[in-house]
């Protein structure tokens, strides 16, 4: 993260937390707000209407024992009960109805239970009126006006209790605002101090930095920058790139040195080998006289005495080991004229394997193929690309002179060919694998240490490479891939 994008991250961060207060404490307060005004819209109200209830239940009691189950009722006033009886009843269902109401503008809000229950005992109170109100017999007529007052005593109790509730609730939020908004307010104050020392820390190296390029710039190259390793800032993170800069720079003047050295060596080895061409192939020509004289030779006189016989045999042996000499060197050096083609690569394993089979029979080894279910093809010279294989397969018959198991394989691999062979010879240990590709490096005796070579140039020659993997005692793998 950089310096600057540090310093608007801070920025914003004061920000969101100074907005993140201010949305915090309108929340609390409109919260509060919310509880005071459930107290004025519905508890007051309610409260009120209950007590209204139970002051117009206790006249139409009276009423109603005087007109209904006095011992001798009497006529006077019998107009005037009659309208007690009949008017209060549709008074007192008005303000059921009205307190129904009160209680169903609630009931969607976080005090839904709350609502809910004070409703119940509301329509248990209507209830108890509606028997009281019906009640002909004088029993039946004292249970009902018992049970209503009871419900509407328990009725105001609950009210009561929830407004206190609620009043001690919004108190207590009130207090817990204003000490939630000092100490957001403290904190925002806080991380805005932080946030300007921190600044002040990263900024701070910045002009020994400036100093320091500018001594560089005069060619003082060798100066690099001071840093601690416990640094992690911008400042810190240039300075070590710095540094590494000026290292790198030294290692590549370094560099550049030892290549012209190389380069000066692989000149003058490239003369020595063209000279080395030319005189092996200036050696090849007497190398075949000698051989058709020694062939002579032995036809003349390698009957008449055995020694003769067994000593001409060497020489022809060693004439033969020189021309197979000389015939590498060459290969080596000439540049290969190629007849590139459309080469199918399964096709061409399959006759390389049934060419050899009688020798791998004779050899004790197993020959496994696990071959592409579709041929695929590639654009190269199929009698060089034959001989890498030839070469690989050499190798793993004398890997393994016990006998052994040869697997070979082909596949697709994304956008490319993959062609492995795997034996279970001895294997090689790490400095010989490093060196297998090496010219001229061989653990063979009469080996050249051309072969291997030879085959890695054959792979690259078509666009492909050989890698070679191998473990000491478990076998070797080379693999060819080309793209597809």
């Amino acid at each position: 993260m950089s310096i600057r994008t540090k310093v608007i991250a801070g920025f914003l961060a004061i920000l969101t937390l100074f907005t993140s207060v201010s949305f915090y404490g309108y929340w609390r307060s409109s919260r509060s707000n919310q509880r005071l005004a459930l107290v004025n819209e519905l508890f007051l109200p309610l409260s009120r209407h209950i007590v209204l209830l139970q002051g117009s239940v206790q006249t139409l009691a009276e009423e109603m024992r005087h007109h209904y189950f006095a011992p001798e009722p009497s006529s006077e006033g019998s107009n005037l009960s009659r309208t007690y009886r009949d008017v209060y009843p549709y008074l007192m269902q008005k303000r059921f109805t009205v307190a129904e109401r009160l209680l169903a503008k609630e009931e969607g809000n976080e005090l839904h239970g709350m609502v809910a229950e004070l409703m119940n005992i509301l329509n248990l109170a209507k209830q108890s009126f509606d028997e009281m109100a019906t009640a002909r017999e004088q029993g039946k007529f004292e249970n009902a006006l018992t049970r209503l007052r009871g419900n509407l005593q328990s009725l105001s109790r609950r009210v009561d209790d929830e407004c206190q509730k609620v009043t001690l609730a919004a108190q207590s939020e009130g207090r817990e605002n204003l000490l939630s908004s000092l100490s957001l307010s403290f904190l925002v104050v806080a991380f805005g101090m932080v946030t300007l020392l921190l600044s002040n820390r990263v900024l701070s190296p910045l002009p020994l930095l400036i100093s320091s390029i500018k001594r560089i710039s005069q060619g003082n190259f060798t100066q690099g920058l001071k840093v601690k390793t416990s640094d992690k800032d911008e400042v810190a993170l240039l300075a070590r790139e710095y540094n590494r800069m000026l290292e790198a720079l030294r290692e590549r003047d370094q560099q550049i040195q030892r290549q012209q050295t190389e380069l000066l060596q692989s000149e003058r080895l490239a003369a020595v080998g063209q000279l080395s061409a030319e005189v092996v192939h200036e050696i090849r020509n007497p190398l075949n006289a000698i051989s058709l004289n020694i062939d002579w030779l032995e036809n003349e006189l390698g009957g008449t005495d055995p020694e003769i016989g067994r000593t001409i045999a060497s020489i022809s042996r060693e004439i033969v080991r020189l021309n197979q000499i000389t015939e590498s060197y060459l290969v080596r050096a000439r540049v290969p004229v190629h007849d590139r083609q459309k080469t199918p690569i399964n096709e061409l394993i399959s006759e390389i394997i049934n060419f050899c089979k009688e020798e791998d029979r004779s050899r004790n080894i197993r020959v496994e193929t696990d071959l592409s279910d579709s041929e695929f093809y590639l654009e190269t010279d199929p009698g060089r690309l034959k001989q890498a294989f030839l070469n690989v397969i050499k190798n793993a018959r004398e890997a393994m002179p016990d006998g052994g198991t040869l697997k070979v394989r082909t596949e697709r691999v994304s956008n490319s060919y993959r062609i492995q062979f795997s034996d279970t010879g001895h294997g090689m240990n790490e400095s010989t694998q490093k060196r297998s590709f090496q010219p001229f490096f061989t653990t063979k005796n009469g080996g050249t240490g051309l072969g291997l070579m030879l085959t890695k140039s054959i792979a690259e020659e078509a666009n492909g490479s050989l890698e070679c993997e191998s473990q000491l005692g478990k076998g070797t793998t080379f693999t060819f891939q080309f793209p597809a």
